[in-house]
């Protein structure tokens, strides 16, 4: 039964000061509510159990043993949480106001809600992306495809390159239902969970809060962004630690879920519009060397890099996990 309204689930992996700052935080804003702090140290070796355990002593520090990943990761802590409601929040996270309360309360009002989350921003107080509507399995693999496309068309009728202006981003003023809100902070009601499972352990890192929250959606629960909760996020601390390889292990994240939500076609396909991009930016680098890009930064040589990467993640087919993964 139930003991808190939240648990917090944060998963770490060498990111010992962000951890540091992340639970602060929480301390010095988390009000109003009752919650359980969960941190899942997936085998760091920069100290950051042993700091949490001497500094915060009222956290749950579980060592995994293993770097098993983020969706595993949090499954251990889901196992032991006693809270309404369930929160994935990132290690390089932090509370910019009361988030927490403001989200329970949301969802307390919103019975239907299964999944909410926060207005997330760097640490330069700029607007950052809070959530994002789901790919279709056609929309994925024409992702690599259709730009390159556009460039080759545009390199041979001889068009300037024109720098596409950049939008800018307006908060959301009012909670309103989203897609898929990130796994930065993605606060979930434990009636959501018992009904659609854990997250899904085979998924490393990448895709696996889209995965949750497609089968949310599928049981139809309600997914919302509340922008009056506010969190800071300084985006891919631990997974720019090892930027080359997290690459193959996203795209493999990426053909995992939709073979198994979309079938083996949709799976054949984004691998296919890989080759097709692939093709593609080998054209644009012969182009580019043979008449200039026309204004464009983009060298022929990154146009070659591309293609070579994109072969590459086409072709993957060995699982791709870090040296101390298991």
């Amino acid at each position: 039964m139930s003991s808190c309204d939240l648990t917090i689930s944060i998963v770490s992996y060498n990111t010992k000061q962000l951890v540091d700052e992340c639970i602060q935080s929480i301390i010095d804003k988390a009000h109003d509510i009752s919650y359980e702090v969960i941190l899942v140290d997936n085998m760091s070796k920069d100290g950051t159990p042993e700091m949490v355990e001497a500094k915060y002593p009222s956290v749950k520090v579980i060592r995994s043993g293993s770097n098993m990943g983020f969706s595993s990761a949090n499954n251990i802590a889901l196992k032991q949480a006693k809270g309404r409601y369930f929160v994935l929040f990132n290690s390089d996270a932090s509370l910019i106001n009361d988030a927490f309360s403001v989200l329970v309360h949301f969802m307390d009002e919103h019975p239907d809600c299964g999944i909410a989350c926060p207005q997330l921003y760097y640490p330069d107080s700029r607007l950052q992306v809070s959530y994002y509507p789901f790919r279709t399995p056609k929309g994925r693999a024409l992702r690599e495809v259709l730009p390159r496309m556009r460039e080759i068309k545009r390199i041979i009728t001889g068009q300037s390159f024109v720098k596409p202006a950049k939008t800018k981003r307006t908060q959301d003023e009012q909670p309103k239902p989203v897609a898929r809100p990130r796994g930065v902070c993605f606060l979930i009601r434990q009636e959501c969970v018992r009904d659609i499972g854990p997250m899904d352990g085979n998924l490393f890192i990448f895709a696996e809060d889209v995965e949750w929250a497609w089968r949310a959606k599928k049981a139809n629960w309600k997914r919302y962004i509340v922008p009056q909760a506010k969190v800071g996020h300084h985006d891919h601390a631990s997974v720019s630690q090892k930027a080359s390889m997290m690459q193959k292990i996203q795209m493999q994240s990426v053909y995992y879920f939709f073979y198994k939500h979309f079938g083996l076609g949709a799976w054949l396909g984004i691998r296919l519009g890989n080759l097709a991009g692939a093709i593609l930016a080998f054209k644009l680098g012969i182009l580019t060397r043979m008449l200039g890009s026309r204004g464009s930064n983009v060298t022929a040589e990154t146009h070659f890099q591309e293609s070579q990467a994109l072969f590459k993640l086409a072709t993957l087919t060995k699982k791709v996990l870090p040296p101390d993964a298991k």
